[in-house]
Formats: structure tokens, sequence, C-alpha cells
């Protein structure tokens, strides 16, 4: 058992691989504490569930925008079923998903068993994905074709995949969000910043894998591909999932008339956008994954098709990128810790302003686009730890599920706008992928405000050594 509780002093804790932590101390979070031995287990599990999960979803981020250019498919759509579809089933779904999650009480804990159930199930949509030319060959001769032969493979294959694709945006919606959760409620809150560090790290480095090794094979070896990772998934994602134990969370008060959906859906907007740090962080993160998110299915074409590069290239380019990744994370979640995630966070959108601009002009080959890749990191990971760690610090620990769903809710909402109006941009510029720079530096520069407004109000909420996060009246 790698998780011990106050109320259980007999099992065996876990942890975090950081050489700092004092062999001697014992750390809380919760019902939980951490001998230094169990930190290093623990951190085992959960980097191991993440260098297994960032494998697994770079076969969809990568493979999907290729995959249907090469069916056909416009560019609207490609930016529909690659983002969209996602926006539209987290708005939908997730709010009462997360505020089932944080009242949720078994014996394995609350976020768990979320993750045992929908694992499996987002492993066989993804794999589904990418068997659809096969699947819908055998739908053709075993049941269209008993109705109409003017239906060809390909005109199946695009509908086929739509229903995939749904089906794993909702089920890896549910997988993300529990995930992050579990993070939140197992891992000690001081050691936070140092721990994301060390977990982008390895997603990173399991990114470097795939696309230096995987990614030149992924259209040519496809089904093997989808099925190898797919299984390698599976066991390590689930062997965590076992081995890491929640703690005991408080009992949940019976209310006697609990809200219905649709009551419980609007009253999770309302909370969500009652407070005014919560209101500004939430602009900010919307702005900046609909940059990045919308964008990232272009950059694939922008390399291949503005560039001329092949898979094998673009993978060996992407895979340093992902490298420069790794270098940056450790001194960036020590200047998370030094001065504070929210001042990080503000510097590197500045960065990704200013990095975007000069990509515009000056990314014209696989030299420039590698030293851009490279550079860029610095402000890319500036802002994903900043923003991550900033999100652990900021929410208050009762709702954090609530809250922290509602960054992918609001974000989503802005992903099904962003990636119709991306794609209509690209069709419009008649597929000039160059333009996602533009699309780029616009959207950072216009978060830069908001986020200044989240740090200004974090100060005078306590700051670094006295904030507490306010809770909504209604709550």
């Amino acid at each position: 058992m790698l998780v011990k509780s106050l109320n259980n002093p007999g099992a065996d804790p876990p942890s975090l691989p950081l050489n700092e932590v004092p062999p001697g101390k014992i750390y809380r979070t919760g019902t939980l504490r951490y001998s230094f031995r169990g930190l290093v287990v623990l951190s085992l599990w959960l980097l191991g569930g993440d260098f297994a999960f960032t494998f697994f979803e770079s076969i969809f981020t990568r493979f999907l925008p290729i995959y249907l250019k090469d069916f056909h498919a416009s560019n609207n759509l490609i930016g529909i079923m690659t983002g969209s579809f996602a926006g539209l089933v987290n708005i939908v779904f997730l709010p009462n998903i997360s505020q089932w999650s944080d009242l949720y009480r078994s014996r394995w804990g609350r976020r768990i068993p979320f993750l045992f159930v929908v694992t499996p199930l987002t492993i066989a949509s993804l794999i589904a994905v990418g068997f659809a030319p096969e699947i819908a060959g055998w739908l053709r001769s075993h049941i269209i074709l008993r109705f109409t032969a003017s239906l060809s493979v390909n005109d199946i294959v695009l509908p086929l995949l739509c229903i995939f694709v749904i089906s794993f945006h909702f089920f890896n919606m549910v997988l993300v969000n529990a995930y992050n959760w579990l993070l939140r409620d197992v891992v000690p809150q001081e050691l936070m910043a140092r721990f994301l560090s060390w977990f982008r790290i390895v997603g990173t480095v399991s990114s470097f894998i795939f696309l230096w090794f995987v990614f030149p094979d992924v259209i040519s070896h496809r089904r093997e591909v989808f099925l190898s990772v797919g299984f390698f998934y599976l066991v390590v994602f689930l062997l965590m999932c076992w081995n890491v134990k929640e703690g005991e969370y408080p009992d949940v008060v019976a209310t006697t008339s609990p809200p219905g959906i649709l009551k419980s859906f609007l009253l999770y907007f309302r909370e969500c956008l009652s407070m005014p740090i919560y209101r500004n962080f939430f602009i900010v993160y919307v702005i900046v994954v609909a940059a990045v998110t919308c964008a990232g299915p272009f950059s694939i074409l922008f390399a291949r098709d503005s560039l001329g590069l092949d898979l094998d290239t673009m993978g060996k380019v992407f895979a340093w990128g992902a490298a420069g990744t790794t270098l940056a994370y450790f001194p960036i979640g020590w200047l998370c810790d030094k001065f504070s995630p929210f001042s990080v966070t503000i510097g590197a959108l500045v960065g990704l302003v200013l990095g975007s601009i000069a990509a515009f002009f000056l990314v014209t080959g696989k030299e420039s686009l590698l030293v851009y890749t490279v550079i860029f990191t610095i402000p890319s990971v500036g802002w994903a730890l900043g923003s991550l760690a900033a999100t652990m610090k900021l929410f208050p620990t009762e709702r954090f599920g609530q809250f922290s769903s509602g960054l992918n809710v609001f974000a989503c909402g802005g992903l099904i706008l962003g990636n119709y109006l991306i794609g209509t941009l690209m069709d419009l510029t008649h597929s000039n992928y160059r333009m996602i720079f533009v699309w780029g530096a616009v959207l950072y520069a216009l978060a830069i405000f908001p986020m200044f407004c989240v740090y200004r109000d974090w100060k005078k909420l306590g700051g670094p050594h006295h904030y507490v996060p306010p809770l909504p009246s209604s709550a």
C-alpha cells in the first residue's frame, strides 16, 4: 500500500523524486502522511502514469490532423474534430461530473473509481479511431451493401470517425480531469510546484520518445502503433490506480432537497464566476488554450504542407523541442517556488507574444523551425508550469474539482468557437498555415491584462504567505 492515512498508521507511504526532501521529515496532505521513501514511491507511480498517458495522447494530437487531411477533410472540419467536439462534451458533462467526484465517497476514494472505469473506455475509443478504415470496410461489406452500393469506404470513414472522436473526447475528459484532481488530493502542497516540474519533465521525455521513434511510422504502421500503445497505457495506468491510495475525506453533509441536474448546472457556473480572481483566471486560461490548442493541428500541417517536411524530419524537429522543454521545467519550477507562479505566468505570456511574432517572419525551413521550436519552449513551459502551479494555489481545497474543471469547461467553450474560427481562417487564406503565428500573437497579448489582475488580487488576499482561497457565498 503506497499511501498511508493518519487513521491507518501501519500502512506504507509514497513519493516524489526530490533530492531536497529531508529523509526524516514527514509530509502531510489531508489524512495522508509521507516519509521520504513514501514520497519516492508515490512519485514513481504518478510519474509512470503520466509517462504512459502522454505517450498515449500524443497519438491523437499528432496523428489525427494528418489522418483527416488524407481523407480530404476540410480545415474547418479538422478544427472541429480536433477541438470543438472536446469543448462540447466538456461544457455539457464536466460541471456535473466534477461536482459528483467532489462529493463521491467510496472505500477507494473519490477520484480513483472514475479512473478505473474510464481508462479502458478511453483506450477502446482511440483504438477505434485508428481502425476506422477497417471498421468502415466491414460495415460496408456486411451491412450497408444490403441497402445501397453507392457509398464507398471513404464516404463511411469520416462520419464514423466523428462518432469515435466524440466518444474519445468524452472518456478522455473524465480521465484527464480526475487525474489532475487526484494529484491535488495526494501530493503535499509544499512540494507541489517541484513535483509538477518533474511531472512535466517526464511528460516531455515521453513526447520525445514518441516523436523520435513512433511518429515517423504512425501512418505506415497505424494498426500496430494503436494496439501496442493502447495496451501499454492500459497496463501502466491501471497499475498506478491500484497502487496510489487516497486518504479519507470529510463526510458529505446531506441536503434535504438536492438540486436537480439543471439547477446544479446553473449553480456551478454562478459559483465559478462569482469571485473576480477566479473569473479573471478563467478568462486568461480560455484565451491561451484557444491560442495553443486551436493552432496545434495546423502546426503539424504547417511543417508538412508549407515547409515541405516529411514525417521523419518533423518527428525529429518536434522531439528536439520536447528535449528543450525537459531542460526548462526544473529551473522554471524553481522560479515558481522562489517568486510566484503568477509572476512567472505573466512573463511567459510576454515571451509567447514576442516568439509568435518572430516566428511569422523567420521560420522558413527545417533549421529555422528547429531553432524556433527549441527557443519557444522557454515561454511555453513558463505558461504550462506557471498556470498549473497557480491553479493548485488559487482554488479552494473543498471545491477543487469544481473550480479546476471550470478551467476546462470555459476553455472548451472557447475551443468550440476558436476551432471554427481558425479553421475558417485557414480556408479563407487558402491553407496559409503560417497564419497560426498571427493567431497566437494576438491571443497571447489579450491574456496579459487579466493575468495581471489575477496577480494583483492574489496579493490583496494575502499573497504567498497568507492567501486563503475565497469561497463563493452559495457554498
